[in-house]
């Protein structure tokens, strides 16, 4: 292994994401632990033994990610990280018990910053996939650019970024996913803008884009393709229905040669139907990587052209 290779680690966008779901349920299992806790539970009950237990697990499987993520220099982007550490700032001036008081009466000031600061949270999560797509984007920049891009998408506002050195593929990329974040944003003379005024005579900007929820997760599809992609999704439920019935009907009794044609046609139409949906879907494949450099070793290795 060469020097450069000691001095890096490897991210995918699939392990930010899978980062970000076992902290959550770290966090709402170690909530559960301090509520047995607090109701009496003993060391050695059932009920805390096994909350304890799945905390371990959770913790097992973070063990790795959280190793690559803690010797990481990695730019990473926080949407209203501003907002969330201002919130988080006032929550603080709170002792416990005002905190565990507001929580149970819900109102006061402390209950709407916490539930405010809770919102943002939640929204972050629930875009934990673009998020994590665009922190792997980001850190395949130079890094001067990648920390301006990141302070004009996180708070929306800002000084234009050059970027014009990079492939229309990779602006366009940046530009969808700053919008699904729920940035104004385009390219002007070459330089991403979240500046509103510029988005009539700019060079690129936003795919038009709806949101799915399929399987749990929130995809993004061309809107030129949703009315294609809803009527399949239909046709899906439809075929899966009729499926399951003449299933649990064969079950029961023995099929007529014209039923059984039925049953395969149906079958048939439903994996086309699944292939279909497969094709929608690729784009929502997490495979993104980027090589970032260990914490200080960038500052060793500028001549690397990081």
């Amino acid at each position: 292994m060469d020097g450069a290779e000691e001095r890096t680690v490897i991210i995918s966008s699939r392990e930010l994401v899978e980062h970000a779901v076992l902290s959550r349920k770290r966090n709402e299992l170690a909530f559960k632990k301090d509520l047995l806790v607090k109701s009496g539970a003993k060391e050695g009950d059932l009920h805390l033994k096994a909350v304890c237990d799945e905390i371990a697990a959770v913790e097992e499987k973070l063990a790795p990610i959280g190793e690559k993520l803690a010797v990481a220099d990695l730019i990473s982007i926080v949407p209203k990280r501003k907002e969330i550490a201002e919130l988080t700032e006032k929550i603080n001036r709170y002792s416990r018990p005002e905190l565990e008081r507001a929580v149970r009466s819900k109102e006061g000031e402390a209950y709407e910053l916490m539930k405010r600061r809770a919102v943002i949270v939640r929204e972050n999560y629930e875009r934990r996939e673009d998020i994590a797509r665009l922190t792997i984007l980001l850190n395949t920049l130079p890094r001067k650019e990648a920390e301006s891009l990141r302070a004009v998408i996180e708070e929306g506002s800002g000084s234009d970024v050059d970027v014009s050195f990079l492939p229309k593929e990779k602006q366009q990329q940046l530009l969808n996913l700053a919008s699904r974040l729920g940035r104004d944003c385009c390219i002007y003379a070459g330089s991403f803008s979240v500046d509103k005024k510029k988005v009539a005579f700019s060079d690129m900007k936003p795919r038009q884009e709806v949101e799915r929820i399929i399987m749990g997760r929130r995809i993004w599809i061309d809107a030129a393709m949703a009315g294609e992609f809803d009527e399949n999704e239909k046709a899906l439920a439809k075929l899966l229905s009729a499926i399951q019935a003449k299933g649990a009907e064969k079950q029961a009794r023995e099929l007529s040669g014209e039923e059984n044609a039925y049953f395969e046609k149906a079958q048939h139409e439903y994996l086309s139907a699944l292939s279909k949906r497969a094709e929608f879907m690729k784009e929502a494949e997490l495979g993104e990587t980027a090589k970032v450099y260990k914490k200080e070793s960038w500052r060793e290795s500028v001549g690397d052209g990081y």
